[in-house]
């Protein structure tokens, strides 16, 4: 079996993340996917971030252990793993609340962290094949959505023309055939040369223009 293994020199993650994911160790992955679960609670058709492997999109994306979070989701491996470490094994064992206001509490003390985790979390749940598909099902505007809209678009929600409206719409134009090359007189042809040549007396081009046209003498 082939291992594909892909590292940009630059440690930009490419296309789909990592291969293969970076870890985060069984107990960090225990702990995001508790997090994730407590950021988006399943329920009305909509599986758990833990049921369709978000942890791993997640581990895709941060940056390799040694690297510098240059680019999205701005996410180093080692402050992950402490910020993980920190919750442990406290957070699997609380309830729902407990759960809640214990990341109502790191996202006070560090907004910035949070949401770098909580807007990751956001990004692999919603482009999973299984979320995707729970959108179709339990929405009515999403019944055509796609994890990449193009080439297909959304059609199916937009709304038809209102062809009585359109009716009363009154514009014109003119045919390409019909266009006309525009004369130029010469002397305005003469003042557009010299605003780019100096005046006889020294003048920018086209302050003696303007003089010239002015007094009617060149």
């Amino acid at each position: 079996m082939v291992q594909i293994e892909l590292r940009p020199l630059d440690g930009r993650p490419p296309l789909g993340g990592w291969l293969p994911p970076v870890s985060l160790g069984e107990s960090g992955e225990q702990v995001l996917a508790a997090v994730a679960d407590c950021l988006i609670p399943p329920g009305e058709g909509f599986p758990a971030p833990s049921d369709v492997d978000v942890v791993t999109f997640v581990e895709r994306y941060v940056a390799a252990p040694g690297e510098e979070a240059r680019w999205y989701p701005f996410l180093a491996h080692e402050e992950l793993r402490s910020w993980l470490a920190a919750l442990g094994e406290s957070f699997l064992r609380a309830g729902p609340d407990a759960r809640t206001q214990s990341l109502a509490g790191l996202e006070r003390d560090d907004p910035e962290f949070f949401g770098r985790v909580r807007d990751t979390v956001y990004v692999g749940y919603y482009s999973r094949p299984e979320v995707v598909r729970a959108i179709n099902r339990q929405l009515p505007a999403g019944r055509d959505y796609r994890a990449t809209p193009q080439p297909f678009g959304y059609s199916d929600t937009i709304a038809d023309w209102d062809e009585d409206l359109l009716a009363r719409v009154k514009g014109e134009y003119l045919a390409t055939e019909d266009i006309v090359a525009l004369h130029i007189p010469d002397e305005i042809r003469s003042l557009g040369r010299a605003r780019h040549t100096p005046g006889a007396d020294g003048l920018p081009g086209d302050a003696a223009a303007t003089r010239e046209a002015e007094s009617g003498t060149p």
